[in-house]
C-alpha cells in the first residue's frame, strides 16, 4: 500500500477511541456469538464491515474482515486486498496469517504467500500513521510532561490508553523517576516544592478539551525501557447534581463498573490513585455509609477535597523509604500499588499490629482524617525486605444456586481482587464460596457489617465458605468479607474483597444506580 492510502486509511483521532468503546464490545460480542453459531459468512462480513466504519484504523476488524470474505464466494480480490490493509495497519503476524484456517481458499493464490512475506517484513517497521500508532513522549524527569495523542495508544480489549515516554535524567533531586497525574484541573494538586524531581503528567490541549484529564485513571505508562514507571494521582471532583449524585469511588463500583478492567490493570502498574469519599460517608454525608461494595485499587479517603493529600503525600514519601534493591524488585513485579498500601493500611493508627490488619481498623470505607502513624509507615517501607514483599490473594466466588432466581442478576462486578453482590432474593441463609490463589496460607476475615449475622467456614488450605442472613443488609449496611495471603517470610499481604448489600426502594437512601425501578 502507498503512503497516499495509508494517510486515507488513518481517519481517527487516537483521542475519539473512547467513545468508541462500548459500541466495539457490541460488535465483537456480536461478532463472537456469530462465530460460535457458525453463521453465515455473509452476517459475519456485515458485522466486520460495521465494524471497520467505526474503527477504520484497527487492525484487528480490518483482519476479520478479510477472514470473512475469504470464506465467502467470488469474494477473492476483496479478501486479499483487505488482508493487505490489515497488514499496514499493524497485523503483521506472518504465522498466524499463514496458518488460519480462514484462508483455505487463498492458500494457492500467489499473492496470498506474498502477503504473508510482506507481513513478515513489515513487522520490524513502526506504525506511524493513525491512532494506534505511537511515538514516545519526551522530556527531562522533573519537568511538565503533556502527552499528544501520538503518544498514546488506545488498547480496545482494556478500555484504557497505554502511554509511552522516554525521559531524560537532569537532576539528581530525590524524586526524579516518579511521575504525579492530577485529574482535576489542578485542584487539589500535589505541591511540587515539597517533592523535588517528580514530574508532573498531564494531556495536550486537544486531549484537555474532551476532557479526558478528568475524573478517572485512563491510562498505563510505560518508560524507555517498558518498565511502569511510579505514578501517583488523585482527584477531588465528585458528581454532585441530580439523583445519582456520588463520589468517584462510589461512582466505579456502579455507574462507571465498566472501568473496572481497566483499573484493575492500572492497579498492577505501580499507580497509586486516591479520592475523596465526598458525601458518602462521614464526616459530610447524611446518609451513612452508602458504598454498597469496595475494591482495592485505589484509596479513598473521608471528607471533600484535600482530604486526600496526607495520603498521597505519605505514599509517595513512603516509597522512597523502600531500599533500592526492594523498589526495584516491587517496580519490576508491577506491585507498587497493593504493597504501599497494605502497608498503609496495616500503620493507620487505629491498626496497632499484625493481627489488627485482620479487623475492621484496617479496611475502613475511607481512611479518616490524619489517620496515619507516618513514623511507623515509613519505618516499615525502610525495614521491608525483597522476601517480604506481602503477595497478592486473587478471589474467585460462587453462589449456591437459588430455587427462584431473581430477575435481576445479583453480581454487579467480579475480578481478580473485587466481587460485589446485591442480594436481591428473600432466600436466608445465603451460601457463597471464595477461593484464593497466589499465596501459601490465606485468611478470610469479615471486615465491616458486624451487626449482621456472618458464618465464615474454613474448607482447607485455599477457600471458605461464607453464610449470610440478608436480613441485616440494608443500603448503608453492607458485609465485607477480606481475604488476604501470606507466605513464609511475609505478613499478611494486600486485601481483596467480597462486598454483599442489599437495597430498599423505601429506605431513606437506596442507591438508584443498583435499584430497580419499579
Amino acid at each position: 500500500m502507498n503512503l497516499f492510502s495509508a494517510l486515507l486509511l488513518a481517519a481517527v483521532s487516537a483521542w475519539d477511541l473512547p467513545q468508541c468503546q462500548f459500541a466495539h464490545e457490541r460488535l465483537r460480542r456480536e461478532f463472537t456469538a456469530a462465530l460460535a453459531a457458525k453463521k453465515q459468512p455473509s452476517v459475519m462480513i456485515d458485522l466486520c464491515r460495521k465494524g471497520v466504519e467505526l474503527l477504520p484504523d484497527d487492525p484487528t476488524w480490518r483482519y476479520n474482515l478479510a477472514c470473512s470474505l475469504a470464506l465467502a464466494k467470488g469474494k477473492k480480490t476483496e479478501a486479499l486486498d483487505t488482508l493487505e490493509q490489515a497488514i499496514d495497519l499493524g497485523f503483521r503476524d506472518d504465522q498466524a496469517i499463514a496458518k488460519d484456517q480462514d484462508f483455505r481458499s487463498l492458500v494457492r493464490e500467489p499473492r496470498f504467500a506474498q502477503l504473508v512475506e510482506y507481513a513478515k517484513a513489515m513487522q520490524a517497521r513502526p506504525l506511524v500513521f493513525g491512532p494506534f500508532a505511537r511515538v514516545p513522549a519526551t522530556g527531562d524527569y522533573g519537568e511538565y510532561l503533556a502527552l499528544g495523542e501520538q503518544n498514546v495508544v488506545w488498547d480496545l480489549n482494556l478500555g484504557c490508553y497505554e502511554a509511552l515516554v522516554t525521559m531524560q535524567t537532569t537532576t539528581n533531586a530525590p524524586y526524579t523517576g516518579d511521575f504525579y497525574y492530577n485529574m482535576d484541573e489542578r485542584h487539589s494538586c500535589l505541591g511540587a516544592k515539597k517533592f523535588p524531581g517528580i514530574t508532573f503528567l498531564g494531556l495536550d490541549k486537544e486531549g484537555k478539551k474532551r476532557g479526558l484529564d478528568l475524573n478517572f485513571p485512563n491510562l498505563t505508562l510505560r518508560d524507555q525501557d517498558g518498565a511502569y514507571p511510579p505514578l501517583f494521582g488523585n482527584c477531588s471532583r465528585a458528581f454532585v447534581h441530580g439523583e445519582y449524585w456520588r463520589s468517584l469511588p462510589r461512582a466505579l463500583l456502579t455507574t462507571e463498573a465498566w472501568r473496572l478492567k481497566p483499573i484493575q490493570k492500572i492497579y498492577l502498574s505501580n499507580q497509586l490513585w486516591f479520592y475523596p469519599s465526598a458525601g458518602d460517608t462521614a464526616p459530610i454525608g447524611t446518609n451513612g455509609d452508602v458504598f454498597a461494595s469496595i475494591a482495592p485499587y485505589w484509596m479513598t479517603t473521608a471528607g471533600r477535597s484535600w482530604s486526600d493529600q496526607p495520603y498521597l503525600a505519605a505514599a509517595i514519601t513512603a516509597s522512597r523509604r523502600l531500599k533500592s534493591e526492594v523498589r526495584a524488585e516491587i517496580l519490576k513485579r508491577g506491585l507498587l500499588a497493593p504493597t504501599l498500601f497494605t502497608l498503609m493500611r496495616k500503620n493507620l493508627k487505629a491498626v496497632k499490629d499484625e493481627a489488627g490488619y485482620l479487623t475492621p481498623a484496617a479496611h475502613p470505607t475511607a481512611m479518616p482524617p490524619n489517620g496515619l502513624d507516618l513514623a511507623r509507615l515509613n519505618d516499615a517501607a525502610k525495614t521491608l525486605t525483597v522476601k517480604a514483599i506481602p503477595p497478592l490473594a486473587a478471589i474467585s466466588v460462587s453462589a449456591k444456586p437459588l430455587a427462584s432466581p431473581p430477575a435481576t442478576p445479583e453480581l454487579t462486578y467480579a475480578g481478580l481482587f473485587a466481587w460485589a453482590y446485591i442480594l436481591r432474593s428473600d432466600a436466608a441463609p445465603r451460601e457463597f464460596t471464595i477461593k484464593a490463589a497466589g499465596a501459601e496460607e490465606f485468611a478470610f476475615v469479615q471486615t465491616h457489617g458486624a451487626d449482621v449475622k456472618v458464618k465464615i467456614e474454613r474448607k482447607g488450605r485455599d477457600s471458605a465458605r461464607v453464610t449470610i442472613d440478608p436480613a441485616g443488609l440494608s443500603p448503608t449496611n453492607r458485609v465485607d468479607i477480606t481475604v488476604v495471603g501470606r507466605n513464609s517470610g511475609t505478613g499478611w499481604g494486600a486485601p481483596s474483597y467480597v462486598s454483599f448489600s442489599r437495597l430498599d426502594p423505601s429506605a431513606p437512601y437506596s442507591d438508584p444506580a443498583l435499584t430497580p425501578r419499579r
